[in-house]
């Protein structure tokens, strides 16, 4: 009998080996080749489930974003309904704090700086803006009592982003992003008393 292959799992297994390789040797160094030795599958195997290099660059896309959201999910699932413990839980889940996080703010950063020059990439959902994220953030806000809830979200994520990008480049240290946040959060939320 032969061998049933679920084609959405190795999908995401090529897709993973391709952040694995966008990490180490960066996104525009990353082709079929790398993938397929990354994932020690042939070349030809890759190209069936990814025709092109475009086809390719989505799939990655959607791997590390899917990844960044189950990371989320899974820590507003442990938290109660409280929309202030729930805004510092996804914040702080943003900033890079294990390898694991910091390979997919590493690669999906990478996708937003190549979005900028590829009109393709950057067409695509989730190229480089905080979509789902910034509705939610200002979803809870104002349910936290704060005026302004859309704009102090969108200051709460350009914070959490720059400090993901101090943190990965080694100019602060996760420390460092945490209390900065946790101050600015401490600001946000003494106000609405």
């Amino acid at each position: 009998m032969p061998k049933r292959v679920d084609h959405e799992q190795r999908r995401r297994e090529f897709a993973a080996a391709l952040v694995r390789c966008a990490r180490e040797r960066g996104l525009h160094a990353t082709g079929f080749r790398e993938v397929a030795a990354e994932a020690g599958v042939s070349l030809n195997l890759v190209q069936y489930y990814f025709p092109t290099k475009e086809a390719l660059l989505r799939g990655g896309l959607v791997y590390v974003r899917e990844r960044i959201t189950e990371r989320l999910r899974e820590r507003l699932d442990a938290l109660p309904g409280d929309p202030e413990r729930r805004v510092r839980a996804i914040l702080a889940e943003l900033l890079p704090n294990d390898e694991a996080s910091t390979d997919l703010y590493c690669v999906h950063a990478a996708y937003a700086a190549l979005a900028l020059t590829d009109p393709l990439l950057a067409a695509q959902p989730h190229a480089a803006g905080p979509d789902e994220l910034h509705p939610l953030l200002t979803e809870l806000l104002a349910a936290a009592g704060l005026a302004e809830a859309r704009l102090v979200a969108t200051n709460l994520l350009a914070l959490a982003t720059g400090l993901s990008a101090y943190v990965v480049s080694g100019y602060h240290s996760i420390e460092t992003a945490r209390a900065a946040l946790t101050a600015q959060l401490d600001l946000v939320f003494g106000q609405s008393s």
